[in-house]
C-alpha cells in the first residue's frame, strides 16, 4: 500500500479523480490547440473539431486509467457510464425528449413577456451541414458527460460520497462555462443547477445514456431547433438566428436562457422530473479483472 493505491495495488478513488481532471484538463487544452490550428478562422469547424477530439481523448483516458488503475481488462466503456445493455435505448431517446421539453418551457415565457425577431439563415447547404451540426452537439455533449458524469464523478464519489461529489463536478462543470462568450454570475448559477441536474440522471440510471440524451437535447433545441444562444455560443444556429427581446432575467441577454429565470424554472423542473421518472438503473457487466489462480497448498501434494 502506497500513498496512491490501496492493498490491491488499485488507485485509491480520490487519487484516480485527481488524475482524472488533471489529464482531462490537458486533453482538453490539446483538443483546443489542434482545433485552432486544424480550423483557422472557421468557427464552427474549430467546434466540431474540438469537441470531437476531447471525447475521443478522454475515452482514451479513462480506458488507461481503468485499466492500470482499478485494473479493468473488459467492458471499459461500459464501466465509464456506457453499457450496452437491455434500456440504454430507451434511456438515451427519454433524455433527448426531456432536453426538448426543458428548453421549450424555458423559452415560452418569453412569447408572453418578451418578443423574438428570427433571420433565415438557409441555403442549399443546409443538409450536409445539419449532418456535421448533430454530430458536433452529440459528440459535445458526450465529452462534457464523459468529464463531469463520468470516470472522474464515479471516482471522487467513492473517494467523498454522493452529495459531496455532485457539489464538486457540478462546480467544476459550472465554471468551465466561464469562458463561454457573455458568461454571467447567473449564467454560472443555472449551469451548477443544469450540473445538478445531469448528475442526478446519471444516479438514478448509473449510466450517461439519461443524461448524455437530455444534454444533447438540450443544446440542440436551443441551438438547432430555435436559433438561440446555448450558453453564449451561436455556431449551432444552422438554418435561423433567433434573438430575444426583453428584461435580462427573461431572456439571459448575450448568453441566452440558461442565464434567467426562465432557465431556473426549467431546470428546476427538470430536476424534479427526473428525479421521478420511472427510470431503473441499467444492469452492469461484470468489469473485474479475471482472478488469479488459486495456489495449491503444500499440504495438498502428495509425496
Amino acid at each position: 500500500m502506497s500513498m496512491f493505491s490501496d492493498g490491491k495495488g488499485k488507485l485509491k478513488p480520490v487519487w484516480a479523480f485527481v488524475f482524472s481532471v488533471i489529464l482531462g484538463a490537458l486533453a482538453f487544452l490539446v483538443a483546443g490547440n489542434i482545433a485552432s490550428e486544424a480550423a483557422g478562422d472557421h468557427a464552427f469547424r474549430r467546434e466540431l473539431i474540438f469537441r470531437a477530439l476531447w471525447a475521443v481523448l478522454l475515452l482514451g483516458i479513462f480506458i488507461w486509467l481503468l485499466t492500470v488503475g482499478d485494473h479493468v481488462e473488459e467492458h471499459r466503456i461500459a464501466a465509464q457510464g456506457l453499457p450496452r445493455v437491455k434500456g440504454w435505448l430507451k434511456q438515451f431517446v427519454m433524455g433527448i425528449v426531456l432536453g426538448f421539453v426543458l428548453p421549450a418551457l424555458a423559452v415560452a415565457p418569453i412569447y408572453i413577456w418578451g418578443h423574438f425577431r428570427y433571420k433565415v439563415l438557409w441555403t442549399w447547404s443546409f443538409l450536409p451541414n445539419l449532418v456535421a451540426v448533430i454530430l458536433t452537439l452529440l459528440v459535445g455533449a458526450l465529452a462534457e458527460e464523459l468529464m463531469f458524469r463520468g470516470f472522474p464523478f464515479q471516482h471522487l464519489e467513492k473517494g467523498i460520497g454522493t452529495a459531496q461529489a455532485v457539489v464538486v463536478l457540478s462546480l467544476f462543470y459550472a465554471l468551465l462555462h466561464l469562458i463561454n462568450p457573455a458568461a454571467s454570475v447567473w449564467g454560472i448559477a443555472n449551469t451548477f443547477l443544469i450540473g445538478v441536474l445531469l448528475t442526478v440522471a446519471y444516479l438514478r440510471t448509473r449510466a450517461l445514456w439519461l443524461p448524455w440524451g437530455i444534454h444533447f437535447g438540450w443544446n440542440t433545441t436551443l441551438g438547432l431547433l430555435f436559433g438561440l444562444p446555448v450558453s453564449g455560443i451561436r455556431s449551432f444556429n444552422l438554418w435561423i438566428y433567433t434573438q430575444a427581446y426583453g428584461p435580462q432575467w427573461l431572456t439571459g441577454n448575450l448568453y441566452g436562457v440558461e442565464a434567467a429565470a426562465t432557465g431556473t424554472f426549467a431546470i428546476l423542473i427538470g430536476i424534479l422530473l427526473v428525479s421521478t421518472l420511472p427510470a431503473a438503473k441499467l444492469p452492469q457487466p461484470i468489469t473485474q479483472a479475471p482472478a488469479e489462480p488459486a495456489v495449491e497448498s503444500l499440504s495438498s501434494i502428495k509425496s
